[in-house]
């Protein structure tokens, strides 16, 4: 049997008198939370005076200890009770005399409580009693430390002891929405917000690439270990079609800029429907063109919107080196370098200080009824309770036989399949496919008397706002399909078929 002592963080006895009952409360629960999680359940535990002591006889318990936000540092120890400082020295002697065999060694003694003794006279008498086994005394540069720890009439018995990862028990603070790609930076943001006390959710865009979305899932499994016992979901939002309408419609150098605006826009959006407290992202100052502290500040400023919450940048300013530095010393890089930059938009070169009204007038030239859809068609899911093929199944609503051509969707309409006009219902009455109905009439027939075993054609502008509602309506049920390329490719299939 073992005893572990467990050192809270240092932030944590600095709390009020009032505040600090509360923190350790959540430090005890954690950690208990942490043990039954990696099946541990043979330990006692009691919380003394900032000291948490664990009795257990199971070998896994320092590791998995030091790992719960609000531990300063956690030992392993042999443990028991004294009535003299004799019964000290010969059970020291007792422990540590393979120990120093042969080595130089130092003996270290702390102290709590009334004893008749001092710390240096229980260190002066074990080094005394080992001297013997041992090459001798260096206390400035020992081979080896022989650590014990006295409080009231118990002695612990130092074997071995794990640096914790400090901070603040997770739940002491409140709950945030961090930007997650599964990269370096927003990785180490959102396990820092964590290390706050914060329970941490995900916002993942997927961006057509089911491989990044995975692997981002996966690394967010991993933070979960740090972030229990908080139950964190993901958020996925398909972003693809915004991806392509910022590439028809928004001026190139400002396009990276606009494609950041509209993240943060979703992820406040989100913040308000869910009561957020904070969004939480990777930016780390003038990493990337959109990160320029001037595009950083535009962003935001031009962010109006009602009950907006503040954004926390973690990384505002650490280079990328820091960064990798710290996600190495995590065992997160191996997993975090899998993942690749998939949302470069601009060709040349791009804008790094923007122009509010500029910004402003091109984040317009975007359909907020895109936006919308967008919103409605997201997937969220449980971290813990979602396995890699669940999740796997879901993105396949997202990417699989969603666009066709023109070609292919005036051959499915003339089969039979309803063709839907998303544009502005003025674009709509000055021309559409013949028999295509308007999205106004299809939300009525959603309503009345909708036809699920036909198929939809769906088309706009340019195959952007088409693709959104295609995988909304998919997710209801409907066999719905969105033209690639919009009403031009169609226009120009027609006077193809007219001229011919």
């Amino acid at each position: 049997m073992y005893c572990y002592i467990v050192k809270e963080s240092s932030e944590i006895p600095l709390k009020s008198h009032r505040t600090r009952p509360r923190f350790e409360k959540k430090l005890l629960n954690n950690i208990e939370y942490a043990l039954r999680g990696e099946g541990i359940t043979d330990y006692d535990i009691v919380i003394k005076e900032g000291v948490i002591t664990i009795k257990s006889g199971n070998e896994k318990i320092g590791d998995v200890v030091s790992n719960v936000f609000g531990v300063h540092r956690v030992c392993k120890a042999l443990c028991g009770e004294f009535h003299t400082i004799n019964d000290i020295v010969a059970r020291a002697e007792e422990i540590f005399k393979d120990v120093v065999t042969e080595k130089k060694f130092a003996v270290r003694v702390k102290r709590a409580g009334s004893h008749a003794f001092t710390s240096l006279d229980v260190a002066a008498k074990v080094g005394e009693a080992l001297l013997k086994y041992s090459a001798g005394v260096n206390l400035s540069n020992p081979d080896v430390v022989v650590s014990i720890e006295i409080r009231d009439n118990v002695a612990y018995y130092i074997l071995k002891c794990w640096d914790g990862v400090k901070g603040l028990p997770i739940g002491t603070e409140g709950r945030v929405l961090s930007l997650f790609s599964g990269g370096y930076d927003s990785t180490l943001a959102s396990w820092l917000a964590g290390k706050r006390g914060c329970e941490v959710d995900f916002l993942h865009f997927f961006m057509g690439s089911k491989e990044m979305t995975m692997q981002a899932f996966l690394i967010a499994k991993e933070l979960t270990k740090w972030l229990s016992p908080y139950e964190s979901k993901m958020t996925i939002i398909d972003i693809t079609p915004l991806l392509s309408e910022i590439r028809i419609k928004v001026r190139n150098d400002y396009s990276q800029v606009v494609l950041r605006w509209y993240m943060h826009y979703i992820a406040q959006k989100l913040s308000s429907i869910h009561n957020y407290d904070a969004v939480i992202t990777g930016e780390s100052v003038g990493q990337a063109s959109s990160q320029t502290l001037k595009n950083l500040s535009v962003i935001e400023e031009s962010l109006e919107l009602s009950n907006k919450k503040p954004v926390i940048r973690p990384l505002a300013f650490m280079d990328k080196e820091e960064i990798i530095e710290k996600i190495r010393s995590l065992g997160l890089y191996e997993m975090t370098s899998k993942v690749k930059e998939v949302c470069r938009l601009a060709i040349g070169p791009v804008t790094t200080r923007a122009h509010m009204k500029i910004l402003i007038n091109e984040v317009k030239k975007v359909s907020k009824e895109l936006i919308d859809v967008l919103l409605r068609t997201r997937i969220t899911v449980s971290i813990k309770d979602t396995e890699l093929n669940t999740l796997s199944k879901l993105l396949d609503e997202f990417i699989l036989g969603v666009e066709v051509s023109a070609e292919e969707a005036i051959k499915m309409i003339k089969e039979g399949a309803i063709p839907i006009d998303v544009r502005d219902l003025r674009d709509y009455e000055a021309w559409h496919l013949s028999n295509a109905i308007h999205i106004t009439e299809l939300n009525k027939m959603l309503k009345e008397s909708l036809d699920f075993n036909k198929s939809y054609v769906i088309y706009c502008d340019y195959g952007t706002l088409s693709l959104a509602y295609a995988k909304m309506l998919r997710r209801i049920g409907i066999n719905a399909f969105s033209v690639k390329g919009g009403i031009n490719e169609l226009k120009k299939l027609l006077r193809a078929f007219t001229k011919s």
